[in-house]
């Protein structure tokens, strides 16, 4: 994450995005395997972070005055080296995925 503002905004809302989008494939997996009540409270949940991610990214992008793209890449291979690489302090999900 950049270290000056402007940039540590917008690297912060892009890092919530992808935390809300993750919590989407989560809930989104979930559902099936749940009783209909459950399910259609986690369907309810997976709507709200699908909300939550979008308005991180635009507010980014209003920050940045441009395109983020860029940036989102970029955040997105840091976090598939994360959750592909071992962890040996067990900070970033499980360490190696089975």
């Amino acid at each position: 994450m950049k270290t000056y503002e402007p940039n540590t905004l917008i690297d912060k809302l892009i890092i919530g995005a992808y935390i809300e989008a993750r919590s989407c494939e989560r809930f989104a997996k979930l559902a099936p395997f749940m009783d209909d009540d459950i399910a259609k409270f986690y369907v309810s949940l997976l709507r709200s972070e699908a909300r939550h991610y979008q308005d991180y990214l635009t507010l980014a992008e209003q920050v940045a005055g441009c395109d983020i793209s860029e940036r989102v890449a970029f955040f997105g291979k840091v976090e598939a080296e994360l959750i592909s690489s071992p962890d040996d302090d067990f900070k970033f999900h499980s360490g190696i995925p089975a």
